[in-house]
C-alpha cells in the first residue's frame, strides 16, 4: 500500500491527501481546528453566568463539518435536528455558550 500523498493545501491549513489504491483513489481531508476550538473554550468558559438571549452565538464549527452536518436541515428549516446537533455532547467542543439550546 503506497502512502499518502498531498493533493491540494489550502490558505486556511486545510490539506488534502490522496492515496493510490491501484484501481482507484482514495482522498481525505484535514482540516486544523485547534485554534477554533481554544476560542470556543474560552467563549465557553465565559458565559458562565450569562444569559441566554436573541443574537448570542451558541457555536462556532469548521465549514465542512456545517456543510456536512448542519447545511441542508437550516435550508429545511429542522429546528430540531440542529438543537439535537448542537446540544449533542460529542459536539460540545464546538458550543461557546453554555445550556441547552
Amino acid at each position: 500500500m503506497e502512502d499518502w500523498k498531498i493533493l491540494s493545501r489550502d490558505e486556511d491549513g486545510t490539506v488534502t491527501y490522496f492515496m493510490d489504491i491501484g484501481n482507484a483513489w482514495v482522498v481525505k481531508t484535514e482540516t486544523p481546528v485547534d485554534d477554533l476550538l481554544a476560542a470556543n473554550s474560552e467563549d465557553f468558559n465565559n458565559s458562565l453566568g450569562q444569559r441566554f438571549g436573541d443574537g448570542k452565538v451558541v457555536s462556532r464549527l469548521p465549514l465542512n463539518l456545517f456543510f456536512d452536518k448542519l447545511a441542508e436541515p437550516m435550508k429545511q428549516r429542522d429546528r430540531k435536528y440542529i438543537k439535537r446537533f448542537l446540544n449533542d455532547s460529542s459536539h460540545a467542543a464546538f458550543r461557546t455558550f453554555k445550556g441547552n439550546i
